[in-house]
């Protein structure tokens, strides 16, 4: 199934604003699905307009006994439909063609809108993504839903805390029970430096799981520069 990180995606799209960013994960205590060691997600996103950018990822992932590889190549893009000027709402839809990188594993098609809103210093973001698999190695029927969620309060304009949470179900037509499905939550940590050509953005955290299905602990970190 699709491999996104544990990152939060935002709908807000600025023009000529090219950014790279890697969102890293390290397992703890394997769930009953999850047998993994590492996970990194390498982005590359330029802002075209002031409503559409395009999206370059790679995905790597070491399971348990096995090397870092990478499984994933990905393109797409994000277009804003609602754009947010300060405090209000911002909506976009993303879509992403996911090339899968091995043997007898289905290329797969992200899809689903982005919701942030924003009152102050404070903020709550949502993505809403579908994935289907394509080729000859999909399962036709299969759809899958990933559900990521963020409260963020700003204490400044360097430094904020807030809560993020991930959810995931492989087969929306076989969802199961609830311990059967990947939910995991936990604090994140944001940091930012420099100016703003080039800005640096950094956040770490720990997302406990609270499914049977999930690693114990997933501790994230991501990394951004923007030019």
């Amino acid at each position: 199934m699709a491999s996104a990180q544990f990152y939060v995606r935002s709908p807000d799209v600025e023009k000529g604003d090219l950014a790279v960013e890697e969102h890293g994960a390290v397992y703890s205590g394997p769930g009953e699905e999850e047998q993994r060691r590492q996970s990194h997600e390498v982005e590359l996103k330029y802002g075209f307009t002031d409503r559409w950018e395009g999206i370059v990822e790679g995905f790597f992932r070491q399971d348990i006994g096995e090397s870092l590889t990478a499984r994933q190549f990905e393109l797409g893009g994000q277009y804003e439909i609602i754009e947010r000027q300060g405090d209000g709402l911002g909506f976009a839809f993303r879509t992403i063609y996911e090339f899968a990188l091995q043997d007898h594993s289905p290329d797969e098609i992200l899809f689903g809108p982005l919701a942030k809103y924003v009152v102050g210093r404070d903020s709550a973001t949502i993505n809403t993504f579908f994935i289907g698999q394509l080729g000859d190695e999909a399962e036709i029927e299969s759809l899958e839903l990933k559900v990521n969620w963020r409260l963020k309060h700003e204490f400044g304009d360097k430094f904020a805390l807030g809560v993020e949470g991930y959810s995931e179900i492989e087969d929306l037509a076989h969802a199961g029970t609830f311990e059967d499905q990947k939910h995991r939550l936990g604090p994140v940590a944001y940091f930012e430096f420099g100016g703003r050509e080039p800005k640096w953005e950094f956040a770490a955290g720990a997302l406990f799981g609270v499914s049977e299905a999930t690693s114990d602990v997933t501790f994230k970190f991501d990394a951004e520069v923007e030019f």
